[in-house]
């Protein structure tokens, strides 16, 4: 980009050094990297994790990437833009948080001169780097050779300085699949959940969600457990039921549970539609949750092998769809915790363990996108399962899921 406007005034960003503690493990690694001035290491974290600017909303709704950058004075007395990492993100009324590839394009400023960049402004961790063309290209091949994350490596990632307990930190921790899923930080409710861009991007093309009044809809459809079709949860109702008279049995007769899901879907509809609909779950739900003892995310024997509900796939998605309302400024901070508070208090009444939540929200993306292929919708859910019982760190291990 080759214009910029100077940064409103009133910069919010500076930081108490003296309480200061890294939100993430990125910032940790910039501090000790800068501390002992091992520059390498430190440009090697900018290239190798999300950097982001900030930038005028009206301006970036308007004009996409063609936004001009916003610059703002660095310690050395000249100009430049500001980047930050996830932990560091700043608020601001009239700004958006975008990614940017570092080290960015050349970028004059308003001064007329090439703008630097200074990273994680007025932070234990920030740095000012003058603008040197050289320097830049070096690192651009660099980064082309360092090794970068991808699409399907789940990770997660905690924010230190986020919630770790309570009720908003469990109603988080029932987004984890997600989360975990596209590396991001589980605990957070923040200026963003990937970037500006990309928030409002998934909404509209994965939701159809343009507006806030579209945002408040899908979210309620969500949290009413009523964004995946109905059929499914009806079949796992009436298992339920079934086996409720008979203690201590945890199987049913095929054909029995067909027949009783069938009576009970003709009380209310006489579609054959729905009839092969709840028919076909009947059908397809013992085959996953055979699968699901073999990869662990279900008992091999006893009440916890087989899944009670599958309402758990709208819930955890809910508190994702939360955040990507807040990221995309279709929703403000305080409905947003409210909104992941509930979906927390929905799993908790529908599931009595991570376990069991974690078993019925995989079970109802499988069913809903799978297709029986076990392929990645069923992958990229059972994967971060597995991070989230088995790490040291993860809120499934540290938070308890009947309370909060």
């Amino acid at each position: 980009m080759s214009a910029s406007h100077t940064l409103p005034a009133g910069d919010p960003y500076a930081d108490d050094t003296e309480s200061w503690v890294a939100p993430t493990h990125v910032e940790s690694a910039l501090f000790a990297a800068k501390s002992r001035g091992d520059w390498w290491t430190y440009v090697k974290v900018l290239l190798t994790e999300d950097v982001f600017t900030v930038l005028d909303k009206e301006e970036y709704d308007r004009r996409g990437d063609k936004a001009a950058m916003l610059v703002m004075d660095n310690p050395a007395g000249g100009r430049s833009v500001p980047l930050y990492t996830r932990g560091m993100l700043p608020r601001r009324d009239g700004l958006v948080l975008c990614k940017l590839p570092f080290p960015i394009a050349r970028t004059k400023a308003d001064d007329g001169n090439w703008a630097g960049v200074y990273v994680n402004p007025h932070s234990p961790c920030s740095l000012s780097l003058g603008f040197d063309d050289k320097r830049y290209a070096e690192w651009r091949k660099l980064g082309r050779r360092v090794e970068q994350r991808g699409h399907d490596d789940d990770e997660l990632l905690t924010k230190r300085t986020g919630p770790l307990s309570g009720p908003l930190a469990h109603g988080l921790a029932c987004g984890g699949h997600l989360a975990v899923h596209n590396q991001t930080l589980w605990n957070e409710v923040g200026e963003v959940y990937a970037d500006y861009a990309q928030d409002v991007r998934v909404l509209r093309s994965s939701w159809g969600v343009r507006d806030r009044a579209g945002w408040q809809e899908q979210l309620t459809y969500l949290l009413r457990g009523e964004n995946s079709p109905p059929h499914p949860e009806l079949a796992l109702r009436v298992r339920r039921e079934l086996l409720e008279v008979r203690p201590g049995h945890h199987d049913l007769d095929p054909r029995e549970w067909a027949d009783a899901a069938l009576s009970a879907v003709r009380g209310f509809s006489g579609d054959v539609r729905d009839e092969r609909a709840v028919l076909d779950a009947v059908d397809r739900i013992p085959r996953y949750e055979a699968r699901f003892r073999a990869d662990g995310l279900l008992d091999a024997e006893g009440p916890g092998s087989i899944v009670t509900s599958a309402v758990g796939y709208d819930y955890g998605r809910a508190v994702n769809f939360a955040r990507w309302g807040l990221g995309a400024r279709y929703a403000g901070q305080q409905e947003t915790e409210e909104a992941i508070v509930r979906a927390g208090e929905l799993c908790r009444a529908a599931y009595p363990s991570w376990q069991s939540f974690s078993a019925g929200y995989t079970l109802g993306r499988a069913l809903r996108f799978d297709d029986d292929g076990f392929g990645h919708m069923y992958t990229s859910a059972l994967r971060p399962h597995t991070i989230l019982t088995t790490h040291p760190e993860s809120p499934w291990r540290t938070i308890p899921f009947t309370t909060a």
